[in-house]
Formats: structure tokens, sequence, C-alpha cells
């Protein structure tokens, strides 16, 4: 509970160094209008506590094909109906989970803190593999070309047979530091190279077959919470990515040379459109780059960090580590926003979209789905 409290604190007082003269936008709070959040269930998936030992999600929900996937901090995987919320499934894990499942060929895939995978196929209903990996799966899995890539706590990056479970190659990093947040980089693949972030503060590139380490660069120069959380973002055939304690940087992918250096701090990564990558920052922004990685515009949404951003409906949806979720239209004008009640709600996860239906995990173990 200290560590996410921190975390919070961290994220919050965190600003960017530098300002750059762009277009800002102002938000008109007699614009918004309360009709864009109707809440077609909710569940609370509260685990039982003692007072003052408050538990904090950090997961993610997963909507694929009608059905809402989540595992929860009472150590189970469920799968709900999108429709109604009837539940269809529960499987016990080990324990809680702090990243979103994913499917790969009617397999759903997920890690629990105590380091254990689990694939489930959708169609036979049992499991096609389970094995363990000694720490916390905190990012969520990534496959490619038949590889599943995992990051634990433990610094330690595992490519595995996305159908067997079979562990091809390990690297594990060396981090020196005390002083970390505690969160892993989803890794990234671009062709036939991964790209992860590491809690000392380095970016990463491996080649994908064998694991080898092709660069690594520096991305921060503090000397404590230097973390590169963050999944890279690959944007105009550049790399994007920021530790949570220096500016967002734009990455030549073969070299990992500095090609710019950007004007604000952010840990997450790019919602991508046709002609711009929108970027959430640590101090409540959301910024828009165009082909030249030059911001076209700004908006200052909250003090509190942006958590995610996603496409939904005609709009986009923002969420925060605060209370407050928001939805913006295509010209990143406020014109609704959604309460999440308690002083202590926030998403820290992402949120999942399919076709109309939004669902958001809160800090507060509630579920709800939008349409």
């Amino acid at each position: 509970m200290k560590n996410i409290l921190f975390t919070t604190l961290l994220l919050t007082l965190t600003s960017c160094a530098f300002v750059q003269k762009v277009k800002k936008l102002e938000l008109r709070p007699g614009s918004v209008q309360k009709e864009h959040f109707n809440a077609t269930w909710i569940k609370n998936l509260d685990p039982n506590y003692q007072t003052g030992n408050l538990p904090i999600n950090l997961g993610s929900p997963l909507v694929h094909n009608g059905i809402v996937y989540v595992g929860n901090n009472n150590g189970f995987m469920d799968a709900y109906s999108l429709k109604n919320g009837r539940l269809l499934w529960r499987e016990k894990t080990m324990g809680a989970m702090h990243s979103a499942p994913i499917v790969h060929e009617d397999v759903l895939i997920y890690g629990d803190i105590h380091g254990r995978m689990y694939g489930k196929n959708l169609v036979t209903g049992k499991f096609d593999f389970i094995f363990d990996l000694g720490s916390a799966v905190d990012a969520t899995p990534v496959v490619a070309k038949g590889r599943l890539l995992i990051h634990t706590r433990n610094h330690k990056i595992f490519s595995v047979d996305a159908k067997t479970g079979k562990i091809l190659w390990t690297y594990k990093r060396s981090v020196p530091y005390f002083s970390t947040l505690q969160r892993t980089s989803r890794p990234l693949v671009i062709a036939n190279r991964v790209f992860v972030g590491f809690a000392d503060g380095h970016l990463v590139a491996f080649s994908l077959e064998e694991g080898q380490v092709i660069w690594e660069k520096k991305m921060s120069s503090a000397d404590k919470f230097i973390d590169v959380d963050m999944s890279p973002s690959f944007f105009r055939s550049k790399l994007v990515v920021s530790s949570v304690n220096g500016q967002a940087e734009v990455i030549a992918p073969q070299s990992g040379i500095l090609f710019k250096r950007l004007p604000f701090t952010t840990n997450r990564d790019a919602t991508l459109f046709e002609e711009f990558a929108l970027f959430g920052t640590i101090d409540g922004k959301i910024v828009a780059l165009d082909d030249g990685f030059n911001i076209q515009k700004e908006v200052k949404l909250t003090d509190k960090p942006i958590s995610s951003i996603k496409r939904w409906k005609s709009g986009i949806i923002v969420t925060t580590i605060g209370k407050e979720v928001f939805y913006l239209n295509k010209n990143f004008m406020l014109i609704d926003k959604f309460d999440l009640g308690s002083a202590y709600s926030a998403v820290f996860g992402h949120t999942s979209v399919e076709d109309d239906s939004l669902a958001i995990f809160s800090s507060r173990n509630r579920l709800y789905l939008f349409k």
C-alpha cells in the first residue's frame, strides 16, 4: 500500500522541465454534457480486508468477442457476459493479477503476482499450459511470431513458445537500485527486434530469435526513480519512450541514437491516429505529436497523471490516477466526464474497448461496463 501511494505521489509531483509554445486548448465546463457514460453493469470485486489495509487494484480488463475477462485481487480470473454482466466462469489463480489478459489463437493468456502463467483454451475450456516464472507478472504479455514475451518484476524477460509454454530464451537485467517504482515495461516487437524498458533507466533492444542485446540506451541521468515503465511507442518509423524522471525521447530503432528530445514526460504508450500520436503526461495533459514530432495540440485535463488513452465511439476516453474519467471529442474538447466516487479511486491499468462497449477496472476493485 505504501509503495502504491508513494508511486502516485511521485507521478503527481513530477512535471515537465520545459514548456514549448504550442496551441493550448482550454476546457469549457459549460460544454460538458452528462450523457455518454451509460453504465450497463458494475461489479464490486473488492476482496475482504482489514481497516487500514485498503486493497488497490492495478490490473486491467479485456473485452473479447462479447466477453469481459478480468483478473482481480481475490485471486480469480473471471469471465462476464458483455451484455448483462452474468458470470460465465471463474478460475482460481495463485494470487492477484496486475496486468491484463490477452487472447492468442483462442487461448486466454494471463499471469499472477506469484509468477504463474496460464493459457486457458477458450474452445475446450482446458489449460494448454501452466508454468512458473518465479516473479510477479506486472506487464501485460505480448505475442509476436508465435513467441510469448513476458517481463517479470525481477527485471527478467522470457521468450516462450505461445502454444506449448516452453521457454525459448531469457534475459536477466541487473538493477542496482532499491528506489524503483516496482512496475514493468510491456515489450514492443517491431520486425525481428524486441524493445523493453528497465528499472535502471535503460531502453534495451533485443533480437527476437535469440534474445541477444543489440543496443541499450540510458534514458535518465537522475540518481533514483529512473524507471522506464512504459511500453515504447512506434510512430513514423521511430520509437518514443520516456523514463518517469526524464523527458520523452524520439529514438532510431536501428541504432538507439537520439533523434529528438520532447518537452514532456510520459509513463504510458501512445494512442496512434493516422495523422498524429496522442500521449498522456504525468502532469495531466494530453499532447498530440505530428509527423515531425512537434506538439500540435496540448490540453490540460487535470493535475493527476494520465494513465490511459483509448478511442471510444466517436471520441477519446482518458483515465487518470485520480477519480475522474474524461471523454473528449475528436478535437480534444471535453464533452463528458465520470466520477468513480471514492477519493481513493483511480485507474492504474488500461481500459478495453470492443465496438461501443468500454470496460474500466478502478483501483477500488470496481469493474464498469459502459455503452
